[in-house]
Order: C-alpha cells, then sequence, then structure tokens
C-alpha cells in the first residue's frame, strides 16, 4: 500500500490537512511499533531531530540509532494524537504519549511535534515532550 504522505508534499495537494492526518498516523504507528525501517521511510538524509532537551541530531542515521537507542530504555508506547495541522510545507500534531517502562510501571505525557516537509520526508522533526520522568 503507497502512503500518500510519502508520495504528495503537503502544500502540492488540494486537502494538506487530509494529507497530514495520513502521514502523521503512518508515522506514529512506526514509531509506536518501535520500527527503525518504518520510521526511516519517512526521514530526509540531511534531516535535524530533536526530542525535548535532548541535543539536536543531525543526518538520518544518526536519527535512526539515537531513536533505536531510546526504544531499548522502554518497554512500548502508544501515542494519542489530539490534533493535526497543516500549513505549506509544515505539519504540527499535539496529544499525549503512553509509556509502558521496562519495569512495567506506566507513564503518560503530553507532547506536541513540529515537522517541517522537503521533497516529500521529514527534514526538521522536533518533538516537544519532558521525558524526564522516565
Amino acid at each position: 500500500m503507497t502512503n500518500l504522505a510519502l508520495k504528495t508534499p503537503v502544500s502540492d495537494i488540494e486537502n494538506p490537512l487530509e494529507n497530514a492526518e495520513t502521514l502523521i498516523t503512518a508515522l506514529y504507528k512506526a514509531v509506536d511499533g518501535k520500527s527503525i525501517s518504518r520510521l526511516g521511510s519517512f526521514l530526509a538524509d540531511d534531516l535535524r531531530f530533536q526530542l525535548g532537551n535532548f541535543d539536536a541530531v543531525t543526518g538520518k542515521e544518526a536519527v535512526l540509532e539515537a531513536n533505536e537507542n531510546f526504544f531499548q530504555i522502554i518497554d512500548t508506547m502508544t501515542h494519542r494524537i489530539d490534533g493535526i495541522w497543516a500549513q505549506d510545507n509544515d505539519i504540527i500534531c499535539k496529544g499525549e504519549v503512553h509509556y509502558k517502562r521496562l519495569d512495567q510501571s506506566e507513564l503518560s505525557l503530553p507532547f506536541a511535534t513540529v515537522l517541517q516537509m522537503k521533497s516529500d520526508l521529514i527534514q526538521d522533526y522536533q518533538v516537544y515532550v519532558d521525558v524526564t520522568p522516565l
């Protein structure tokens, strides 16, 4: 199944919000599944990624490695998306992420994500969340 969000820039379609919803749904399915290969399919080679107050990471391979390291410190996570907004090639979403830690205790945190798209891929990926309690 082809993902429309990966084929058509947000700014080039009739309903950018519909495309943004498709992209966010597929992106967070990959993240919640802790799938590095699926996550990689959304990312530009030269992207910038920042999670919370951690230092920004640049480059697809470095970003995938950082995500793989993060995935190893939790058992599972599930994102609930409460809102999605799109303008030009920018997509913003907010919601709540529910974590199950390795010790099986659980934690839910609010988050917001800002994506800048370029050539159908994520060029800048900023996640606003305080993961300190993890």
